[in-house]
């Protein structure tokens, strides 16, 4: 099977990592909650919805306004913060699909991209969004940042999580 780009075999790789994860904890353990207030489920949200800023960036749309939050604030808490309020009321099922709807629709996209694609810079994708104009990076840098990345963050999250709730018990 040929695949259109170099960034599909880490991001698959990553998300066969945090799945396995998941599928371990099972249904009930995607509402373990940490001491901060977010649960489990809370962080598939949360990487969900960076997924869609991922997706809005590539399409040339409101990175916020994909996320779901138009009006937040554009520091990346203040982000953050207006993800989980939109999201806090999802069920741990709910929050799953999301989660891997998301990402089906992500990997859909990134299968259209070539590497040339990624290698071009972020305001190529985003005219209307633009960052300083030295500022050349790749757009792949935003697609490791929001994809295997953050997923490799998040897994270290979530196994604490896991560990601190096992710890008080």
């Amino acid at each position: 099977m040929s695949v259109a780009n170099n960034v599909i075999a880490p991001i698959e790789r990553g998300w066969d990592e945090l799945n396995a994860l998941i599928d371990s904890l099972g249904p009930r353990g995607l509402s373990v909650t940490g001491a901060d207030g977010w649960a489990v489920k809370d962080h598939l949200v949360h990487i969900a919805a960076w997924e869609l800023s991922l997706l809005g960036l590539l399409q040339g749309e409101d990175r916020r306004s994909a996320m779901g939050v138009p009006g937040a604030d554009e520091a990346t808490d203040a982000i953050n913060a207006a993800v989980w309020a939109l999201h806090r009321g999802k069920t741990p099922e709910q929050a799953l699909a999301f989660f891997r709807e998301t990402h089906g629709s992500l990997m859909r996209k990134l299968g259209t991209l070539s590497d040339a694609d990624l290698q071009r810079p972020y305001n190529h994708y985003q005219p209307n969004d633009r960052r300083d104009a030295s500022d050349n990076r790749p757009v792949v840098d935003w697609v490791a940042g929001n994809t295997w990345e953050h997923y490799t963050e998040h897994i270290g999250w979530i196994n604490q999580l896991v560990k601190d709730s096992s710890a008080s018990r």
